[in-house]
């Protein structure tokens, strides 16, 4: 057996012994080498996954290159400052939960993409709303009753950082709060490739989820979810409905595949020119796939650039084409750059721009203001509006409206209790809060004290007819059908609010639309 030069020893004695005992002195020595290799991978990985913070009910750990602190927390660690101040109240209130009730009591995870890059999809401004409404449901339900007054409600965070790319992480950490008896998750917020799949893992191991303002068709079917918000397909239907006065429109459309939402968006989108005599007269497309998957800030600002730059080239060529409606297909971040390109372009036409529900997660700054008071609109198929049931006026939904206006005066109450002053009108918070009530309800339908997570994911089909879900965006039923349906996870009947962005950047309601049709509910 030749021995490499790294691994000799000295002859003098090795040269002597026995050759099965060389043959083992050799072995021993890789052995060791091995294992020292191994616990400098283990010391980088160490390095690499440092805990921002353990302890309780807290398992929150660098991940990712950018570093980020991904996991879950009762509150103790603010993964931003903006979100100390409410993380704080909800630390509080788990603490009465688990001190006062320490055998009756469940876990609720709302998991959010929390990321203060500048190029994340969910600003830090929803994250704040969408976990201020989830604590206003905790808040509630361990004071009303929801589906009865117990178990009581300990609401745990967790985030998967930028664009939920730290999905394996965030999941790994809910999944290893045994001691916490996680009965269900909610939130998750964005229709994007790691939403989906943390959706997947969660589900995969009978864990519930309840989505609040995701909307991407491709979240339609998935067995153990549920969400709050209506289908890109519903909404798209809905905002198709408004605009068929307009016969010629322009589709502007972002390719990025691994985007959910404006993936769906452009499918739907794209049956305008289905209509009888409605023509799609011109296509401009763009791609934010490279910003999704940056992995450093220098890259997001790169990316983040070019998909401004060619959104702002888009203007000379649509005001040519002279539609009467901009479908826009993409993320609402990314509209106000096409805003701006209007505001000194194609001066003597009007332009109306109509979009999806991600329009919530539009930064409205002064430059935008100012945008908007020249001669460019931009409306949008929203998930829910705290005036959406005073403009409501369908006989024949008016049994949903009075059940929307009862479920958004409890929400109001409570809200205005704990935030006074809080703004509502982009409805992060009210599907936040819809989907943590939503999780609570299946949680208490079991009936039993801790109830395990997969009894929990049992009761979403029983949340229709007698027992739906009274949320602020209106009555909320599943039939959870996910053997012979193709939409077991959506909302059965879910009214979408037409929203229009008004000059100072609030939006109002133009009408409610209701889906042409449901199927049937118990």
């Amino acid at each position: 057996m030749r021995v490499p030069r790294m691994l000799r020893v000295p002859e003098q004695w090795y040269g002597n012994l026995p050759r099965p005992m060389r043959i083992g002195v050799v072995a021993a020595v890789v052995t060791g080498l091995v294992a020292g290799s191994f616990g400098v991978f283990a010391l980088v990985d160490h390095f690499r996954n440092q805990p921002c913070m353990r302890g309780g009910a807290t398992a929150v750990t660098q991940h990712g290159a950018n570093g980020e602190c991904v996991g879950i927390t009762d509150g103790s660690y603010p993964f931003d400052t903006r979100l100390k101040g409410v993380e704080q109240a909800i630390r509080k209130e788990n603490r009465d939960v688990t001190r006062e009730h320490p055998k009756d009591y469940v876990s609720v995870v709302v998991l959010l993409p929390i990321s203060a890059h500048s190029g994340s999809i969910m600003a830090m401004s929803a994250v704040v709303e969408q976990v201020r409404g989830a604590y206003t449901a905790q808040y509630y339900a361990n004071r009303q009753n929801v589906e009865g007054v117990a178990p009581y409600i300990q609401l745990l965070i967790a985030s998967d950082g930028y664009q939920a790319n730290q999905w394996k992480a965030a999941t790994s950490a809910i999944e290893h709060a045994t001691a916490q008896h996680v009965a269900a998750v909610t939130g998750l917020g964005l229709s994007l490739d790691g939403t989906r799949s943390a959706v997947r893992e969660l589900t995969a191991r009978n864990i519930p989820v309840v989505g609040s303002s995701i909307t991407a068709d491709s979240f339609s079917d998935i067995k153990n979810f549920v969400r709050v918000a209506p289908s890109n397909e519903d909404n798209m239907a809905a905002a198709l409905s408004y605009v068929q006065a307009a016969t010629r429109a322009v589709l502007v459309e972002d390719g990025n595949a691994g985007d959910s939402y404006d993936a769906t968006l452009v499918s739907g989108f794209r049956k305008f020119a289905a209509i009888p005599r409605h023509r799609i007269v011109d296509v401009e497309p763009f791609d934010t796939t490279k910003r999704d998957r940056a992995t450093s800030e220098s890259e997001q600002a790169e990316a983040e650039q070019e998909v401004a730059t060619r959104i702002s080239q888009m203007a000379l060529d649509i005001c040519a084409q002279q539609p009467a409606v901009v479908l826009f297909a993409g993320r609402g971040q990314d509209v106000g750059v096409l805003v701006h390109a209007f505001a000194s372009t194609c001066l003597d036409k009007s332009i109306e721009i109509v979009s999806g529900d991600d329009m919530s997660n539009l930064a409205i700054t002064p430059q935008f203001r100012h945008d908007l008071n020249g001669h460019v609109t931009v409306d949008y198929a929203g998930v829910a509006h705290p005036d959406e049931w005073t403009s409501a006026h369908d006989p024949a939904a008016a049994r949903d409206e009075q059940d929307g206006a009862r479920g958004f005066r409890a929400f109001d109450q409570t809200f205005q209790r704990l935030f006074p002053g809080g703004t509502l009108t982009d409805g992060n918070t009210m599907t936040a809060y819809d989907a943590t009530l939503t999780g609570v309800s299946a949680v208490r339908l079991t009936e039993q004290r801790q109830p395990r997570a997969d009894a929990v994911a049992g009761e979403l089909g029983a949340l229709q007819g007698a027992h739906q879900v009274l949320g602020s965006s209106g009555p909320i039923r599943f039939t959870a059908n996910y053997q012979t349906s193709r939409t077991g996870s959506n909302p059965v009947g879910k009214a979408s609010p037409i929203l229009r962005l008004g000059r100072d950047g609030n939006p109002q309601v133009l009408k409610v639309a209701w889906p042409a049709a449901a199927p049937p509910v118990g």
